[in-house]
């Protein structure tokens, strides 16, 4: 048996993430002395360690990874469909990079030439509709906004095991006083062409105010800002939690100068 200093030697991962693999039951020692607490593990765990790495490098999550080894199921299906969806977001990360590195390089010429390197003010159409009731199949998770791809992807994963289309574009709800992209209660809902009891829910049923914007998302704010500042002055109130709807986005492959989203507002009169 080894040590779990050992093991951390073996299977280059630090005696404080063994303590957490064991306390989320993902691998757990394979024997604890009563007396003292020292966990030991045997030969046969090492090659467990090593695929929990492999599987992290592949940017699975922890839960993902537990799934899999736990699972004696036809886990090697499962495997398969997993790392297709992992070769798909890594894919969409370099395609968001190229066109990062073409920006970066853009914003390298304009500045030479004597451009500014803060955003051109906007001027937005605001608009005011009433959203009328729809049923949606949403997922409302606390996330770091890297992960908010996943999320979506799990939601269309339930309306396709369902047998239920996708209706209209992927809305994201944004419930946070205090906006953290590391740590942001959203709602991802998605419109789907009918109702099932226990799996959708309405959405929908006030007025909203709204403004389209162009261009990336780390630049969306001046559009919040606009519609915020809108309310204030035209005697509103916010009622629910904003909401973006996805016109266009990164999954049309276009450059993210180009992406379309709909900033929206719940409101009504004061």
């Amino acid at each position: 048996m080894y040590t779990i200093g050992e093991f951390s030697n073996i299977g280059k991962v630090s005696t404080k993430m063994l303590r957490h693999y064991d306390k989320i039951g993902l691998l757990k020692p394979n024997y604890v002395n009563p007396d003292n607490g020292y966990r030991f593990y045997t030969k046969d765990q090492v090659q467990i360690i090593l695929l929990i790495n492999k599987l992290k490098r592949y940017q699975f999550s922890l839960q993902e990874i537990s799934n899999l080894i736990h699972n004696s199921n036809d886990n090697r299906t499962q495997l398969i469909k997993l790392l297709n969806e992992k070769v798909k977001n890594i894919n969409a990360q370099i395609a968001l990079y190229k066109f990062l590195l073409q920006d970066i390089e853009d914003e390298i010429k304009r500045l030479k030439n004597g451009g500014d390197i803060m955003p051109s003010k906007r001027n937005f159409e605001i608009k005011i509709d009433e959203q009328k009731v729809i049923s949606v199949v949403s997922i409302r998770k606390t996330i770091n906004m890297e992960e908010i791809g996943s999320v979506i992807g799990k939601a269309f994963q339930t309306i396709h095991e369902n047998g239920l289309e996708s209706a209209a574009q992927v809305m994201t709800k944004y419930y946070d006083e205090n906006f953290d992209p590391e740590s942001a209660d959203i709602e991802i809902c998605i419109p789907v062409n009918k109702t099932i009891q226990n799996l959708t829910k309405d959405f929908g049923g006030f007025t909203y105010v709204h403004t389209t914007y162009v261009g990336p998302y780390s630049e969306i704010g001046e559009a919040y800002a606009y519609l915020t500042d809108w309310i204030k002055d035209n005697d509103y109130e916010i009622i629910q939690p904003p909401f973006e709807k996805y016109i266009k986005g990164a999954e049309s492959g276009c450059s993210p100068k180009e992406f379309i989203t709909e900033v929206c507002f719940p409101i009504r009169k004061k």
